[in-house]
């Protein structure tokens, strides 16, 4: 969560590719503020010109990831022209005035920003990479604009978020009874779920980390209190709306190539869940990859690993 919260440093351009830092004639390298949804939203663009786009959706919300894009996104540089998207509300297109955003409002943004992105590199496809609430929009837009869609890498995917929850409770319970623990049981039983304020999101946040391995103090858990707290603000009321997905109601058909990657020790969205989606998902090729020794944050704990794997998969596709 704490990486909810990036230093917010406004980088302006005047046009497209106002600030591109060129070493070959087709090379970009450029930040844009463009008009989304009314307002003004940040993207930043690296690649080659002459490479296939890709758009890089984060998670969150509210987690943007243009500032890491070094970290995340540098192997996938080389072969594809990567946009990455700061959502309304986070990271650069933070707006102090903004009113909390609403899940249709950000779907008309998804749809606004990718049909700007093909029309500005006269393309007709993209490829999707989406990570954790990311997949709620890239699932959105492979299913309304199929024709348009590459194909679409969906990293730890959000299939079922009041169902993941509860068996992650029900695991973190079950594993402190055992180990004798009646503070952390006694915290996890208080839990709502679907959660009613961001208190139960932190606390089972809390036990999640301490299960991993990562115990975190009463003192530093009300320093991760703040956090919480400024997220809420802004993002509850989108959060809460999450609870309506349900993709494993109905068996979901998409016309595009579906790559997933999920962590073995994802507790945050059930890895039990995901394989299950796989299982039924229709799609003209998929493939499920685990990856081992990480949880929810692929992007940030398995960068390499997950980039060189997502490279893989799809210029083997294209050959």
């Amino acid at each position: 969560m704490k990486h909810l919260f990036i230093t917010i440093f406004i980088v302006l351009s005047h046009g497209l590719f106002g600030q591109e830092s060129m070493v070959g004639s087709n090379n970009i390298d450029t930040t844009q503020f463009v008009r989304i949804g009314g307002i003004e939203q940040f993207i930043s663009i690296k690649g080659n010109k002459g490479n296939p786009l890709m758009l890089y959706l984060h998670g969150g919300p509210g987690a943007a990831t243009s500032s890491h894009r070094q970290q995340i996104t540098n192997i996938l540089e080389e072969h594809f022209i990567v946009v990455h998207w700061d959502q309304r509300g986070a990271g650069k297109s933070l707006n102090a005035n903004l009113k909390p955003p609403t899940l249709s409002v950000m779907k008309q943004d998804a749809e606004e920003l990718l049909l700007f992105l093909l029309k500005e590199f006269n393309k007709d496809r993209i490829v999707l990479v989406a990570n954790s609430w990311g997949t709620v929009l890239g699932f959105h837009l492979a299913l309304k604009y199929p024709n348009n869609m590459e194909s679409l890498v969906a990293i730890s995917p959000l299939i079922n978020n009041q169902k993941s929850q509860n068996l992650t409770n029900k695991k973190l319970i079950n594993h402190y009874n055992e180990d004798n623990k009646i503070e952390a049981v006694k915290q996890l039983k208080s839990i709502h779920i679907p959660y009613e304020k961001v208190e139960d999101m932190a606390i089972q946040f809390r036990w999640i980390s301490d299960f991993k391995g990562v115990h975190i103090p009463d003192t530093e858990f009300n320093q991760y209190m703040k956090f919480f707290k400024e997220w809420e603000q802004q993002w509850m009321p989108l959060y809460k709306e999450l609870y309506s997905i349900n993709f494993l109601k109905h068996k979901s058909v998409f016309k595009i190539p579906t790559y997933i990657l999920i962590g073995e020790q994802d507790l945050t969205t059930s890895f039990e869940l995901t394989e299950k989606f796989f299982k039924r998902l229709e799609a003209p090729k998929k493939q499920l990859f685990w990856l081992k020794d990480v949880g929810h944050q692929i992007p940030m704990y398995k960068s390499e690993e997950m980039q060189n794997l997502i490279c893989n998969i799809l210029l083997n596709d294209n050959e």
